[in-house]
């Protein structure tokens, strides 16, 4: 979940042209705007994702082969046997109870209020599943996850999205290694060392640190469920600084039960430091997504 970066001086460069008067600069600076995203849209857009293709004429059967018997395994390849990764959360839409919101002091400030519900949709990806967050037209975020012997990974790669006035900022991560997010084997917390990212958000560093902690369960729709609590953290304070705080609890498929993210940053722009803050809370509704 992107803060506001260098590289988003869009915010004064592209929507304040230094008028030479009043009158232009109200004329020409956009319109800002926070559409709802509806559940059922996101649906919609998911099962059209996933039409399976036409059928195609199948080649007519070869004539009666007979089936050699697979090997029995030796005791020695089964020694050496991989452990089996641990199944990904199924593919569909789950819905979230959501109170959160974002803004800018920009052009006097602005705020986008998210909705009482929003949806995380899973897809399969590569080597496991793509999950995105739509908050609104103008928010969203990918990421992905992987199965593994270890557990379930969350890959190099995302994209953080946000609109302000009108300007489309896709921002893509970019990181230099994988992280373990969900351990089998249910290791206690603080057995696991932090992992500390190099990544690149657009074309800015971006230095998350991410940290496996307790287990516990939470409350689905009168189920329990096993959660392992993950945070990340950025904490740099430099002029133009960032303040971010993520806490995931998620279940042992990675799906997310529960987050809550709290983030604060200053960024360069032609006028002097813009501010973002967005704060978030995420609860699963159903264990059964709706499609």
């Amino acid at each position: 979940m992107a803060s506001l970066t260098g590289r988003q001086q869009w915010v004064l460069g592209a929507a304040v042209f230094v008028p030479v008067a009043i009158a232009a600069f109200i004329t020409f600076v956009p319109r800002d705007r926070a559409t709802r995203v509806e559940i059922a849209d996101v649906v919609e857009r998911y099962r059209a994702s996933t039409v399976p293709a036409p059928a195609t004429t199948a080649a007519p059967a070869a004539p009666n082969t007979t089936v050699a018997a697979a090997p029995v395994p030796t005791a020695s390849a089964a020694t050496t046997s991989v452990p089996a990764a641990p199944p990904l959360v199924a593919p569909g839409v789950y819905v979230y109870r959501t109170t959160g919101r974002e803004s800018i002091d920009a052009l006097g400030g602005v705020t986008h209020e998210y909705p009482a519900e929003t949806a995380i949709t899973i897809v399969p990806d590569g080597c496991g599943v793509l999950a995105r967050w739509d908050a609104l037209a103008e928010r969203h975020e990918q990421w992905r996850l992987c199965s593994t012997p270890a557990g379930v990974e969350l890959q190099p790669r995302a994209l953080q999205y946000h609109e302000f006035f009108e300007q489309e900022t896709p921002e893509d991560v970019i990181c230099d290694v994988p992280v373990l997010l969900v351990p089998v084997g249910g290791e206690a917390a603080g057995s696991i060392a932090p992992v500390a990212q190099t990544c690149t958000l657009d074309t800015d560093p971006w230095l998350p640190v991410w940290e496996v902690l307790e287990t516990g369960t939470r409350e689905v729709g009168g189920e329990r469920v096993e959660v392992r609590h993950v945070r990340m953290t950025i904490d740099d304070n430099d002029d133009y600084y960032e303040h971010y705080v993520a806490d995931w609890w998620l279940a042992p498929d990675g799906l997310p039960v529960e987050l809550t993210v709290v983030k604060q940053s200053r960024s360069p722009s032609v006028v002097g430091g813009v501010v973002y803050h967005e704060e978030l809370r995420l609860e699963l509704i159903d264990l059964d997504p709706l499609a």
